[in-house]
């Protein structure tokens, strides 16, 4: 199962726009900043958090029918409720199930879906926001600042085959058992897939903006021996001021004789892939059914 690099795995990398403050660091003062990497040459690299990502991912699950789970209280702490049966979140994104006392051994998920940082690939310049918040009645209006922004980033997403079925760590149950029957666990995969890369899941802050990510282009690749180092090749160049592939890269990865085994496809989100590309492009329709056949398959 997870141990196993010959299982067979789902790569994604998309590269997308990201607009605004969609995911706020602290608060310094009446500023709300931004949260951002920094590079050792001092340059900014703003970025969404995976968690932010699985939260949104969360609620637009929910918004399908699925039960996501809401935590326990535990004393000061909330904790998973550790049901990957019941729950679509507790299955796709894993769990930590801390223990009551301390003779419990902790009931653990590994995720057998992984997501990166939703970051800036290009030093990124942010700027702040004067705003101000009046009283409804009387007084003065108090100024604020937000820090905001405006990138082109990628996203990265590994997912194993092992949804839907049980690790051997999530208490007393044996591993590599299925949980849920296989239909159930291709109809979760085809609903992460739909929601990940359509995109039709909501960043944070919707109070303040309204925020889909704008995809420009993915690329998929489906491996038979496990993760492969891929998501490096999926970047892009400015042309006419509208981002293309980066087809230098594009092409190194296949040059790579460790990689021609895997299947690799681009999915145009925005005609943003030259015609000379060596990749074959599909449309999600195409591509989506093919992932689900290919890492769960009909029994």
């Amino acid at each position: 199962m997870t141990e196993n690099t010959h299982n067979p795995v789902i790569q994604i990398s998309i590269l997308g726009r990201i607009f605004g403050n969609v995911n706020a660091d602290e608060v310094i003062g009446q500023r709300i900043t931004l949260k951002s990497m920094y590079s050792s040459d001092g340059e900014t690299h703003p970025f969404v958090s995976p968690r932010a990502v699985k939260y949104c991912i969360r609620q637009a699950f929910r918004e399908r029918g699925y039960e996501v789970d809401n935590f326990e209280l535990a004393g000061d702490r909330l904790i998973d409720s550790g049901d990957p049966v019941k729950y679509v979140d507790n299955d796709l994104f894993g769990f930590m199930k801390a223990p009551r006392g301390t003779r419990e051994i902790a009931q653990r998920r590994q995720a057998p879906i992984a997501i990166s940082y939703f970051k800036a690939l290009r030093d990124t310049p942010v700027r702040s926001e004067l705003g101000l918040r009046a009283p409804r009645d009387k007084g003065n209006p108090l100024p604020f600042e937000i820090e905001v922004a405006e990138f082109i980033g990628r996203i990265n997403c590994l997912i194993y085959d092992y949804i839907g079925v049980y690790t051997g760590t999530e208490g007393k149950v044996k591993q590599g058992e299925p949980f849920i029957e296989n239909e159930e666990r291709r109809k979760r995969l085809r609903a992460f897939l739909e929601i990940f890369m359509t995109p039709t899941y909501v960043l944070p802050r919707r109070t303040n903006s309204l925020n889909v990510p704008e995809y420009i282009v993915g690329l998929v690749v489906l491996s038979k021996t496990g993760p492969l180092p891929v998501y490096q090749y999926l970047d892009y160049v400015i042309e006419g001021n509208v981002p293309i592939v980066d087809l230098s890269k594009i092409k190194l990865l296949e040059s790579r004789e460790d990689l021609r085994h895997a299947r690799k496809v681009l999915v145009d989100y925005e005609n943003a892939v030259p015609e000379e590309c060596p990749l074959e492009v599909k449309s999600l329709n195409e591509i989506i059914p093919e992932m689900v056949d290919f890492l769960l398959p009909e029994v």
